[in-house]
């Protein structure tokens, strides 16, 4: 059996962020593997231990700072399943939590769980727009929505992705993300796995124990219609996977004739 633990789920949702847990259950079961949704927020009483992969959404700026006070004093055993190999997705402003502070608009210095060598700084202007991403860890291209906050990071930590379209982690940088062991952090915001067959399928495959294997070509379309017999997830694999093609298209498309 797979656990995921959806922590601030009530918090840490503000662009349909909660379908991300709940797909890759979906793909789990579908593969014919027992799966549970956890789902936890602030005061509540967490084993780090219990659960083989976590997710946080993205929220408020303010919001993103309760959940940290909330999660500082059980740092260690968070970073500890982290060092062990859980599998983290983080996604939006979620993922700055595991640098090593945040500062907000009224320049407040908040000490983060310093995971990572990379800092946030949060301005009064947003940034905010499609992006079509390179990763350095599957072949097929990512496609989201960033809206952040303000600067952006700072500092020395590996980036994943590699924007062909869109803003990175800084207003002067085209790398946007965070890597490390099992743990993947982005700036993309929303249902990035329903959005993104090929992530959802890495996110399957590593928890099983295999290895991504590539889906669709880059700017690919799938044109054929369901089989007669396709109902469920099936039909839902189906329209995912044309989804994405299609916007995928379209994106690099815009960032073809803006480069």
């Amino acid at each position: 059996m797979t656990k995921i633990l959806h922590i601030y789920h009530d918090l840490m949702s503000l662009y349909g962020d909660w379908a991300n847990a709940e797909v890759l259950a979906m793909e789990l079961r579908t593969r014919g593997h027992e799966t549970v949704i956890d789902k936890k927020s602030i005061g509540a009483e967490v084993d780090f231990g219990a659960y083989d992969f976590l997710y946080i959404g993205s929220g408020t700026e303010r919001s993103v700072l309760a959940c940290l006070n909330d999660i500082r004093p059980r740092k260690e055993a968070l970073l500890k399943r982290i060092e062990e190999g859980m599998h983290v997705l983080a996604t939006g402003n979620s993922h700055e939590i595991f640098g090593k502070a945040i500062t907000g608009t009224d320049g407040t210095r908040h000490e983060a769980l310093g995971l990572l060598n990379f800092e946030t700084t949060q301005g009064n202007t947003r940034t905010t727009g499609d992006c079509v991403i390179k990763a350095s860890f599957i072949p097929e291209k990512l496609i989201g929505f960033i809206n952040r906050a303000g600067i952006g990071q700072s500092g020395n930590t590996d980036r994943p992705f590699q924007l062909e379209l869109g803003a990175g982690s800084s207003d002067k940088s085209k790398e946007e993300g965070i890597l490390y062991n099992n743990l993947l952090g982005t700036y993309i915001t929303g249902p990035v796995l329903v959005r993104n067959p090929p992530l959802l399928k890495y996110f399957a495959d590593k928890l099983l124990g295999g290895e991504s294997k590539p889906q669709i070509e880059d700017g690919a379309c799938a044109d054929e219609k369901p089989s007669s017999g396709g109902q469920g997830s099936q039909s839902f694999g189906f329209f995912a996977d044309a989804a994405y093609g299609k916007a995928l298209k379209e994106l690099s498309n815009r960032a073809s004739q803006s480069s």
